[in-house]
């Protein structure tokens, strides 16, 4: 506490030498073969069948439930001290 604040800030080291890990250069894989133009074309979506298209499912009506009637007992073993 009773130390004189110095008059300027010293230099620090400002390259940290722990808990960091140097980066790696990101790379996209080679394509495979199998991924021609053709391939790409057939996954069109504007292109499918009209059967395909899946008709929205009417919303089932919820029956609620009878709630059991919970009452409270003495001698269930649990101890609050």
């Amino acid at each position: 506490y009773f130390q004189k604040v110095p008059a300027e800030a010293p230099q620090l080291e400002l390259k940290a030498n722990y808990g960091l890990v140097e980066p790696v250069p990101f790379e996209f894989p080679a394509l495979n073969a199998h991924w021609t133009p053709e391939t790409v074309a057939a996954f069109d979506l504007t292109k499918r069948l009209k059967e395909d298209t899946a008709k929205p499912k009417p919303d089932e009506e919820v029956k609620p439930l009878k709630e059991p009637n919970i009452k409270p007992q003495k001698d269930s073993g649990c101890q609050i001290s």
